[in-house]
């Protein structure tokens, strides 16, 4: 079955950094009601909420968090088919990329690009080329990635020497370190 993007990106007067996902989780009722909310698993808003100071547990949080902090928001894909009945990126086969509403995002004066994983990366840089605007890839919020980064050398250490004491705390020293 074909799934078509539920949410139209978000773009607040000015913006600076643009996050782009992958594609909304659906739920077995609904993809939550806005990006990265469907599953329910995802970090993606509480990690943003920590990281900037401000709540993120509505629609209109969230959207308060990305204007207050100049932060546009899409996703790669407008439409997508799943290959399993889950919401892990590896899981979606991209059937026509959200290349208009990417492109006007661009065109409002970015000055870096967030991706949610390598998975958003990788498409992103297969439909656009030298853009000359600074990317970064940042973990992915998704409970799947937990796995890849208790294999990371820096996590270890840290997690060894007390420093954090798991892989949230991980990934939002990560995203402060980004995002700020």
């Amino acid at each position: 079955m074909i799934e078509e993007h539920p949410f139209k990106y978000f773009l607040p007067e000015n913006p600076n950094k643009l996050i782009i996902g992958s594609f909304p989780c659906f739920n077995g009722i609904d993809y939550g009601d806005w990006f990265y909310s469907g599953s329910g698993k995802n970090d993606f808003w509480e990690l943003l909420s920590k990281v900037f100071q401000l709540p993120a547990k509505t629609r209109n949080h969230k959207e308060e968090l990305c204007r207050k902090n100049r932060i546009g928001i899409t996703d790669i894909a407008l439409k997508i088919k799943r290959k399993k009945g889950n919401c892990s990126d590896s899981n979606l086969e991209i059937i026509e990329y959200n290349l208009d509403n990417i492109k006007l995002c661009l065109s409002k004066g970015i000055d870096t690009i967030f991706f949610t994983s390598k998975f958003v990366d990788k498409h992103f840089s297969s439909q656009f080329t030298n853009l000359g605007i600074p990317t970064i890839v940042l973990l992915s919020p998704s409970p799947a990635a937990n796995t890849y980064i208790a294999t990371l050398h820096e996590y270890k250490k840290l997690l060894n020497s007390k420093l954090i004491s798991g892989t949230f705390e991980y990934r939002l020293l990560k995203y402060k370190e980004a995002l700020l």
